[in-house]
């Protein structure tokens, strides 16, 4: 929790330093830039009794999330109302010349005006009114005009919870965050060698043993491995699947999808450790570099990946899985008999083809549950399916955008930030 204020902390002055760079002479300051912003002479005030109109019928939630959000901020109670628009004091009305996350703002005399592509650019619209509103006048809102669209459609933030649990309530204060800096995409590393954090009742030892780790305080960064039999597990944690469905609806309702990531077929120690049949033999732990991956020359551990997978599923309602597909050793694929066998039946011809037939299985089976696939870079080596998304994330590998994006793929680059690798 510590490492987690720090980050908190950081990306706080962050946001301050960027604030008082981008405000100058302004008196408003909206995070990212909007594409265009002009600013006028006074402001318009809120006060209690105030009215909100909401034009369709699927802005009604964005209406009741800013009364909420101005009652907490401001203290002013606003009124949603379905009279004439033009009465109202804020109004939201979408327009169908602009994209769904797109935007025009207007601040007079007369209140707030809002156009929007969607609900979401409506969301957005409302959060610059927010950013706009100073924190020593919380009634008084800048007159301006703003117009913005996302430079990206992907704007994502990723958080491992494996590694560093974060436990629900954190994990939403984290989303209200994400909603004030218009990102819309939530992916959690949910599994890894570290824990399994998200429950699957078909595999109940993944939460209970494979959730809790021992933690070794001896090292300048804490170390959290494997218990030996019989060895006190202080440190972890788990969602349920009805904590997961809280947390998808309060994301839902801030415009941001969440991603989950169960990474497969390495960094799954947490699994391969707890049941038969998943991994190559029944020793498991680490090889030269990384752990004892899943065995895709067994029926037994394809069938438990896509067990795990028809739970989780049905959990998040939004295109993308994530597969992780990242950081394999394949030392044991290389002396495991069921993996040969796997080679030589679909004539493959190395152990890095071996993998790339694992992703590309799983990724048959996404699709017929109505999802497309995401992985990180590696899912490269082998070759690479038409509906499947790359995560670029290993700068080394300079070629891996344009053999992506050259086959017609769509790639998500994830730089890192400097201010944050320094934690």
């Amino acid at each position: 929790m510590r490492r987690l204020d720090r980050w908190k902390k950081t990306l706080l002055l962050a946001l301050a330093v960027a604030s008082c760079e981008w405000m100058g002479a302004q008196t408003a300051t909206i995070l990212p830039a909007p594409v265009e912003m002009t600013m006028q002479e006074g402001y318009f005030r809120l006060a209690d009794g105030m009215t909100i109109c909401a034009e369709k019928d699927e802005l009604h939630p964005v209406a009741d999330y800013f009364a909420e959000a101005m009652k907490e901020m401001s203290g002013v109670t606003l009124k949603q109302v379905d009279t004439d628009g033009k009465k109202a004091d804020i109004r939201l009305k979408i327009s169908k010349d602009l994209s769904p996350e797109a935007y025009r703002l207007t601040v007079d005399a007369d209140g707030v005006s809002v156009e929007a592509g969607g609900p979401a650019g409506a969301f957005y619209a409302l959060q610059s009114v927010r950013l706009a509103i100073q924190p020593q006048d919380k009634t008084g809102i800048p007159r301006m005009y703003v117009a913005d669209r996302p430079r990206f459609g992907y704007r994502g933030l990723m958080v491992d919870v494996s590694r560093y649990f974060v436990g629900k309530e954190e994990l939403i204060k984290i989303i209200d965050c994400m909603s004030v800096l218009k990102l819309n995409k939530l992916h959690l590393h949910l599994t890894d060698d570290n824990g399994w954090r998200l429950e699957i009742k078909k595999y109940p030892r993944l939460t209970s043993v494979g959730a809790w780790r021992v933690n070794q305080t001896d090292r300048p960064f804490p170390d959290r491995r494997n218990p030996e039999p019989g060895e006190p597990t202080p440190i972890g944690g788990y969602y349920t699947q009805e904590d997961m469905k809280e947390i998808i609806r309060y994301a839902a309702g801030r415009c941001i999808e969440i991603i989950p990531e169960i990474d497969m077929p390495g960094h799954m120690l947490a699994a391969v450790s707890n049941y038969d049949g998943v991994s190559c033999f029944k020793t498991t732990g680490w090889g030269t570099t990384f752990s004892s991956p899943v065995c895709p020359g067994k029926e037994s551990a394809l069938e438990f990946c896509k067990n795990v997978y028809s739970e989780i599923i049905p959990l998040f309602p939004y295109k993308y899985i994530h597969i992780g597909g990242d950081e394999v050793e394949k030392t044991n694929w290389k002396k495991c008999p069921d993996c040969q066998k796997r080679i030589r039946e679909k004539n493959l011809k190395s152990e890095e083809e071996l993998q790339s037939w694992f992703i590309h299985e799983m990724e048959a089976f996404f699709n017929s549950q109505g999802k497309d696939m995401i992985g990180w870079d590696e899912i490269l080596e082998g070759g690479l399916s038409k509906t499947a998304t790359v995560m670029w994330w290993r700068t080394w590998a300079k070629d891996a955008p344009m053999k992506t994006t050259s086959q017609g793929n769509h790639i998500i680059f994830t730089p890192k930030l400097s201010v944050l690798s320094r934690l």
